[in-house]
């Protein structure tokens, strides 16, 4: 039979006297872990099955948050970012809007995450924001329309996304070395 005690050494994060744990404030991370351990530890005082099942969950659903702080990143089983249909959902979706504005909302809502927690795991899985990514990939689209002879290097612009000829060839300068017009004459 299992001991559905609080183990040893809880008493530290719980405190001894009950009430908020030591650093529990809002979105600290031990101080909610504190408060969970601190409900079941109450629930495992009660002696009904579905006591029992509610703990069970409970540890499962601890496990992981507890194994990612204790587990560093880049070593096997480490989550970093995004999981990868995310990823491919998002840069899909931009990729289908280059010529449109995108905002971080939007991108956000696709994935069903918080505006914040997006940049960040964006970033961890691609090494970029999504805002550099966008542009790369607009700069990129950009190079593939300029072999396009027949297409003015404002109808490449407007293509990938800038409002404006200027903006667009000041971006693919800063990230090419060259203006657009010089890139086209050495294809």
């Amino acid at each position: 039979m299992a001991d559905w005690r609080i183990p040893d050494g809880a008493e530290s994060i719980l405190g001894s006297g009950g009430g908020t744990p030591p650093g529990g404030g809002l979105g600290d991370p031990l101080g909610e872990i504190a408060r969970i351990l601190d409900v079941l530890g109450r629930e495992a005082a009660q002696s009904d099955p579905s006591s029992r099942r509610f703990i069970e969950r409970a540890v499962e659903l601890l496990e992981a948050p507890l194994a990612r702080r204790e587990t560093p990143p880049g070593a096997p089983g480490s989550y970093r970012g995004l999981a990868g249909w995310q990823v491919k959902r998002v840069t899909a979706y931009m990729r289908e809007h280059l010529a449109e504005e995108i905002n971080l909302d939007e991108l956000a809502a696709l994935i069903k995450l918080s505006r914040f927690y997006f940049c960040t795991a964006f970033r961890q899985a691609t090494g970029r924001t999504p805002h550099a990514w966008l542009i790369e990939e607009r700069i990129a689209q950009g190079r593939e329309l300029l072999a396009d002879p027949s297409l003015r290097i404002t109808d490449v612009a407007l293509a990938v996304g800038y409002q404006t000829p200027s903006a667009f060839s000041a971006r693919f300068r800063r990230l090419t070395g060259v203006t657009p017009t010089e890139y086209r004459r050495r294809l």
